[in-house]
């Protein structure tokens, strides 16, 4: 019989050069038709494996193989002797050749080839070992604990769904919850996220990535009173600890709710120890090849994303006598389609596509292009390839716009910034060499539409649900960012201000149902509280337009939506932050000529928030001179922010 994997096992030449004349006539013989030779040759390997003379045993094994007449036992004794001789691969091997020969060992024989493929790194070939059960064993919990595992680890959260929502309902243990939990939340399903992961945190609270995953979830269901209790074990943990702490927290999650620099590096190197190669030595070209500079940018995020809504511009008005633009692309193929997508297409000098290649192959096809700057626009966000920048496939390497924080420990020489983003005291954080921009450091598309208020405001308000009269103070972002401290302050607001409203984003039921909670508890009427459902960009601008403040959020700020709200003549009220995430409002306003819109507190926020919703004088002309912005501000002047970021590209890359 063949084993798994081919008609010839690597290491049979050898294993073979040592068959004995006597095993050499029972091969003959069986060949010929003789079981009782068979079964000799599979004794003598018996015998020559429990003297220990392991070699001997395997060229036996081997000439069993050749009568291709042999059944799981010779091939479960040449697993166990490859195991003795530490060659996991080809344990695997054999192990998995053995799956379907052993009815009655069949979820052990399969259990240890995956183990040994995952041990060599080959984690498809053990979801495949795996998988041979499915149809004898699906109410093994093991079994779908083992494969949702090896899916999640993957990346391929979507293919291990259904067996996290088995292991959501049936599960027994804490691993089981944790896993079901991970691959939930990692979907965005946080509701059914919340009952395993509660479940994983009561087994065991004192495991870290349990605590965070919960935390996250709760975050993103508003979920107040436990996402503080979890914050306060986090922070007590890390005031503790120390620079011991094991805090299981990825780098973006710490932006989410900490304005901690030190925390946030920390959690950054943590992530990319964790899940990235180590870095590469720097590239250097013995000599450049003439042209203009060519510029690779890297990212899933071409299509209809807020990525492209800020970028987009600037690819069209880079310099194309000084640059060549390359965009670097690993969208999903479900993505690649719409307006925004031709828009990016028609930006671009030349497309490379990455997406079906691993970061190895994808970096030697970056590296063949001789590019000058590589520049990755996710940062530690979900999807990103940033083991490709560990491969250094470029000799310069730069972050830019998708993770406000630092992507240290990746191979990024550079992150494009601005002096209010990082001013001085943030340097020690970063391991990049700061580029820092006059003016902001966020792109923004001036040809995007100019919209503008309905006629018929009474009616407008109407079709969103918005009351005819009263103030609408809005803040259109994710969930996550909504952190207790900030919405009781937005509680404060509308305390103040008699028949104001907060227009929020459409949100699960159960975020929905936990908001209007929260609003009851501060003495606000839920029905004070007015939820937008989702809509594309042009959509929501059209209807952004008829609010009249934005309420920002800290320490996570709108990003892409303080720039929207801006565009549509919405003043934002923010406060002074502490880390970059928490100062991009404030730079944004710096831009747009509105920087007493910054408070320095919470209070100051609630009374800067109350006294301009007061001020319908002062509010009209802030309001004007938003609009008038969209023309003259340099946040919203595409070419002049192209020109700087391409003046910082000249000076790094002539070194």
């Amino acid at each position: 019989m063949k084993a798994a994997g081919g008609s010839r096992r690597p290491g049979a030449t050898f294993a073979q050069s040592t068959v004995s004349d006597k095993s050499v006539r029972l091969t003959m013989a069986a060949k010929h038709g003789d079981d009782e030779d068979v079964t000799a040759l599979l004794d003598q390997a018996k015998r020559q494996f429990n003297e220990g003379d392991l070699q001997s045993a395997l060229a036996t094994l081997y000439a069993l193989f050749e009568t291709e007449r042999g059944d799981a036992q010779p091939m479960i004794l040449a697993a166990t002797i490859y195991e003795r001789l530490g060659d996991r691969a080809m344990a695997a091997t054999f192990y998995a050749g053995a799956i379907d020969l052993t009815p009655n060992l069949k979820r052990e024989v399969a259990f240890r080839a995956a183990s040994h493929y995952l041990a060599v790194g080959d984690g498809d070939a053990a979801l495949s070992a795996l998988r041979m059960l499915e149809k004898h064993l699906p109410d093994d919990l093991d079994l779908a604990h083992s494969i949702c595992s090896l899916h999640r680890e993957a990346g391929r959260y979507s293919d291990a769904l259904p067996y996290a929502r088995t292991l959501a309902e049936k599960g027994q243990n804490f691993g089981n919850f944790l896993n079901a939990g991970i691959v939930l939340s990692g979907l965005g399903l946080y509701e059914e996220a919340y009952p395993p992961l509660l479940q994983a945190y009561v087994a065991n609270p004192q495991e870290r990535l349990a605590l965070s995953e919960l935390f996250w979830c709760a975050g993103n269901l508003c979920d107040f009173p436990l996402a503080d209790r979890l914050q306060g074990e986090l922070q007590a943990a890390y005031a503790r600890e120390g620079v011991t702490a094991d805090i299981r927290e990825n780098a973006f999650r710490a932006l989410v709710w900490s304005g901690d620099e030190e925390y946030h590096a920390r959690c950054a190197r943590r992530t990319a120890e964790a899940v990235f190669p180590p870095v590469a030595s720097k590239w250097s070209r013995s000599e450049r090849a003439p042209g203009p500079i060519r510029i690779g940018y890297l990212s899933s995020d071409f299509c209809d994303h807020a990525t492209m809504a800020l970028f987009a511009g600037v690819l069209e008005a880079h310099d194309r006598e000084n640059f060549a633009v390359y965009g670097i692309c690993h969208t999903a193929e479900d993505q690649r389609k719409g307006p925004v997508r031709e828009r990016f297409l028609e930006a671009i000098d030349f497309y490379i596509d990455i997406l079906p290649l691993d970061d190895d192959a994808a970096a030697e096809l970056v590296r063949s292009l001789d590019l000058d700057i590589l520049v990755d626009l996710k940062g530690f966000t979900q999807g990103n390839r940033l083991g490709i920048f560990c491969r250094r496939p470029a000799p310069v390497q730069v972050t830019y716009l998708g993770f406000p924080g630092s992507v240290t420990g990746v191979g990024i020489d550079y992150a494009v910034t601005d002096r209010i983003v990082t001013p001085d005291r943030s340097i020690p954080f970063y391991q990049e060499k700061l580029l820092r921009l006059d003016g902001s450091y966020q792109a923004n598309d001036r040809s995007r539409e100019a919209v503008e208020r309905a006629p018929d405001r009474a009616e407008a308000r109407r079709a969103h649900g918005l009351p005819l009269d009263g103030v609408v103070f809005c803040s259109f972002n994710q969930p996550q960012k909504i952190r207790s401290h900030m919405f009781v302050a937005w509680m404060q607001v509308l305390a103040a201000v008699e028949g104001s409203v907060l227009w929020l984003a459409e949100q699960s039921p159960l975020t929905r149902a936990n908001l209007q909670k929260a609003a009851k508890a501060h003495g606000i009427d839920p029905a004070r509280l007015v939820f937008a459902p989702k809509k594309p960009l042009a959509e929501h601008l059209r209807r952004l337009v008829e609010a009249d403040i934005a309420l920002d959020t800290a320490p996570y700020n709108g990003h892409t939506t303080t720039s929207d709200a801006l565009w549509c003549g919405v003043p934002v009220i923010t406060v002074k932050g502490t880390s970059f995430a928490s100062r991009v409002s404030e730079s944004l306003l710096s831009a747009v000529g509105q920087p007493q819109l910054v408070a320095g507190d919470l209070s100051e926020f609630v009374r800067l928030a109350v006294e301009l919703a007061q001020d319908g004088d002062r509010h009209l002309r802030l309001r004007q001179d938003l609009i008038e912005a969209r023309t003259s501000a340099p946040l919203f002047d595409t070419a002049l922010f192209t020109r700087r970021l391409e003046e910082k590209f000249l000076e790094i890359a002539a070194g």
